[in-house]
């Protein structure tokens, strides 16, 4: 029994020796590494217990891109339609009915708002200009454009290249360019997300660039719709300034769809400054078609005919056409489609006088 008891009180001899070690050996651990060593809150390492709850990781995503610029544009200028004078200021009042179609009318405006900008020469009215703003439309007063050598088939043509100062309006991404004499069937703001409509790169230049034209950006965009009359009358000829665009491949300027850039009016502008480069008849329509032929590096891209048609049938319009470049002011010959822009105007009158009576004019 005395010896038990005696291998006993050894046994909790040494363990306590051992313990009393341990704290020691604790103790001098502290001394020697002090609390700077120990884990903190928000700081986790493999000799730490367990990690601290994470900290917040970073976005690991790219920030969403900025929305879209887009906007709908047109021309006005002085000039009246001579070629069939059957109605009074026909053009102003064009561009009062693309207003009230692209903005007000449930119809055919467009799902969000997309501003209509009313390009304007040195020769229209200022009445005008105040009605137009107070429809709706941003006006925007711009210079005339004109050279010596481009001298158009008709004299109401004369201030059509001033159509090319939209190009600077670098404020939107894309614009949608319709020609004052067009009316709407449907909404056309689909038009801006269209694959068509997409910007390209600019093809690389095969052969040296000629001195007398300015360099052309990375990119560009301009899409529209074919001119079925003028590639079956006035095909491309090997002729100075007849074959600026390559056969059954002609874009009609009445409707088409652009990226705005300043290089590219420069390089509109180095054409216009080399006579001979593409037949003066049409003056701004033949430019973009030399400055866009599909064989070279900018090629304009088609639309499709769902968009708008230069002149229409009802076939097209019951299909789901969505515009028509068209003299409207004309019978179409068409009791369907007369019937509707009769319906269109008496609307257009209606709702800009309510406008007008509420704003006190």
């Amino acid at each position: 029994m005395f010896g038990t008891l005696a291998a006993y009180r050894s046994a909790r001899t040494v363990k306590a020796f051992l313990g009393a070690g341990c704290l020691l050996i604790i103790l001098f651990g502290v001394f020697l590494f002090g609390p700077d060593s120990w884990p903190s809150p928000g700081h986790w390492s493999p000799s730490a217990s367990s990690p601290p709850p994470p900290a917040s990781a970073p976005d690991s995503h790219d920030a969403p891109d900025e929305p879209q610029r887009y906007a709908f544009a047109t021309i006005l200028t002085g000039e009246e339609d001579h070629e069939k004078p059957v109605l009074e200021k026909p053009y102003f009042i064009a561009a009062r009915l693309l207003t009230y179609q692209l903005l007000h009318s449930p119809d055919t405006r467009s799902a969000t708002e997309i501003p209509f900008l009313v390009l304007v020469t040195d020769d229209v009215p200022e009445e005008q200009r105040a009605v137009l703003a107070q429809d709706g439309a941003t006006v925007i007063p711009v210079e005339s454009i004109s050279r010596d050598w481009v001298l158009p088939k008709w004299d109401r043509w004369k201030g059509v290249l001033a159509k090319l100062n939209v190009w600077k309006m670098t404020t939107y991404d894309k614009i949608a360019f319709l020609d004052a004499d067009s009316i709407l069937f449907r909404p056309v703001d689909g038009i801006f997300t269209d694959p068509t409509t997409a910007i390209r790169k600019t093809k690389p230049d095969p052969n040296q660039t000629v001195p007398t034209l300015s360099a052309l950006p990375s990119t560009y965009m301009i899409a529209g719709i074919h001119d079925s009359w003028v590639e079956a009358n006035l095909p491309p000829l090997d002729e100075p300034g007849k074959n600026f665009y390559v056969k059954d491949n002609y874009m009609n300027a009445g409707f088409f769809v652009f990226a705005p850039s300043e290089e590219i009016f420069e390089y509109y502008s180095s054409l216009l400054n080399t006579p001979g480069a593409f037949d003066p008849n049409y003056p701004e329509q033949n430019l973009l078609n030399c400055a866009h032929r599909v064989d070279g590096r900018m090629p304009w891209v088609d639309i499709g005919t769902q968009w708008s048609q230069k002149g229409t049938g009802r076939e097209a319009y019951e299909k789901g056409l969505k515009s028509v470049h068209q003299k409207w002011w004309v019978a179409m010959g068409d009791e369907v489609l007369d019937g509707y822009v009769t319906n269109v105007m008496g609307e257009m009158k209606g709702f800009f006088n309510i406008t007008e009576t509420a704003g006190g004019s």
